[in-house]
């Protein structure tokens, strides 16, 4: 029975991740998750007090995974301790990741260009407070011991220079292939020739001590 139930709560999850990104959260309805999920609108509500707690918890899983992979490059020495297997790992994992939730993406962007909304959910994607449990957080904080200078530097360098590209990346990459007529692979060498020339130049300035 247990079972059964983690079962139809995930086709609830799905079938709404697939019409949110489709159609947006506003233009979705219970009714429509609750046929597309092939359920009872009943259940839906068994599990979920609304359509809000429904994204939420779509967006609360994705936090907490999505934080666990950047957790896990940090505790393995970052670009500080065997930098290039830690990055090659990281872009692994955390590419895979975005990619099989590329339909969240969607979501999170389309949600965190609303202009009533404070609380922008793609900006956790850096601020991570919150996202997985705080001791473990803390423990990372105390071991990196950044000033709040250098924390905000690297907010907004990864937010602008490596989050939002390549969030967009994987938005966008089918309609900008379509459009500029090229294949998956030709926009995936220039791309990563980009965020080489950009995002991973910068970190390797402050490697170096040039930043």
């Amino acid at each position: 029975m247990g079972k059964n139930k983690e079962e139809s709560k995930n086709r609830i999850l799905t079938a709404a991740m697939r019409l949110f990104a489709e159609k947006g959260y506003d233009g979705a309805c219970m009714d429509e998750i609750a046929r597309k999920a092939k359920v009872n609108k009943a259940l839906i509500y068994y599990y979920f007090k609304s359509k809000k707690a429904v994204l939420n918890e779509l967006f609360s899983t994705f936090f907490r995974e999505s934080t666990e992979l950047l957790l896990r490059f940090i505790e393995r020495g970052g670009f500080k301790e065997n930098a290039e297997e830690n990055k090659r790992l990281f872009d692994a994992e955390y590419s895979t990741y975005l990619e099989t939730n590329r339909d969240i993406l969607k979501i999170l962007v389309a949600e965190s260009l609303k202009s009533n909304i404070r609380d922008v959910p793609l900006f956790k994607l850096v601020d991570v407070g919150g996202n997985v449990d705080d001791e473990k957080i803390n423990k990372i904080k105390e071991r990196v011991n950044i000033p709040h200078y250098t924390q905000q530097q690297m907010y907004v360098t990864e937010f602008f220079t490596g989050v939002i590209p390549f969030v967009c990346y994987i938005v966008f990459k089918e309609k900008w292939c379509d459009y500029f007529h090229i294949t998956k692979e030709e926009l995936a060498k220039y791309f990563d020739a980009a965020m080489e020339a950009t995002h991973e130049r910068h970190h390797r300035n402050m490697e170096e001590g040039k930043g």
